[in-house]
């Protein structure tokens, strides 16, 4: 999603779902629609380049393993905007958001928090937005907000390599879990109900 200037009204920052852009195989889709029962995930890498290190990206997926080859340029379309600062890693992906909407208004204040209505009171009491233990923890913080508190959210990291940075991170609602699974394990690839076939809004930057 692009960035936008100034004067977000709560009206429009909870009309995401008329956003326009490309579809995962870089064709023109049309105005987003609601979408229930899926896979709908946030995610969060960091770029494992020497020269970019400490430089994050947030997004949006229903299938992890192929939006992370997009980043890497293992497989064509999408994802261009990351491509100056490959190779890139996975470092979490939340999940269990109801439709695609409610992820990518997540998503969309994950990316800018000091706009978002809904999060820029808590991102006001940040020393810096930036990097990635930062980016964690303000992901944290996002999840025991009004607006997410009571969704059914998974907080899973990839690896164990990260999760020391959740050490400083707010505690989460009871109801929502926090694991270390790899990807092969989400529930987009164990569930064989899932459905895969949703297009991916991917075409901005975190």
């Amino acid at each position: 999603m692009g960035r936008r200037k100034g004067g977000r009204s709560e009206k429009s920052e909870t009309l995401i779902s008329g956003r326009e852009g490309r579809g995962e195989e870089g064709n023109e889709r049309p105005s987003l629609g609601e979408e229930k029962g899926g896979f709908f995930a946030c995610y969060l890498l960091t770029s494992l380049s020497p020269r970019h290190k400490g430089h994050t990206y947030i997004g949006f997926t229903v299938n992890p393993r192929r939006r992370i080859r997009q980043h890497n340029g293992e497989i064509g379309s999408g994802a261009w905007r990351t491509k100056k600062k490959r190779p890139w890693e996975m470092v979490m992906c939340i999940y269990g958001f109801p439709t695609n909407v409610s992820a990518l208004q997540f998503e969309w204040a994950w990316q800018h928090p000091t706009e978002s209505l809904a999060v820029r009171t808590a991102a006001a009491t940040f020393k810096s937005l930036s990097g990635l233990a930062n980016k964690i923890k303000l992901g944290y913080t996002m999840l025991t907000i009004p607006a997410w508190q009571n969704l059914h959210l998974t907080v899973n990291f990839l690896s164990t390599k990260y999760t020391q940075h959740s050490a400083g991170c707010p505690s989460l609602p009871e109801h929502m879990k926090v694991q270390v699974c790899s990807m092969d394990e989400l529930p987009c690839y164990t569930n064989t109900s899932s459905d895969h076939n949703i297009y991916e809004d991917e075409d901005h930057l975190g």
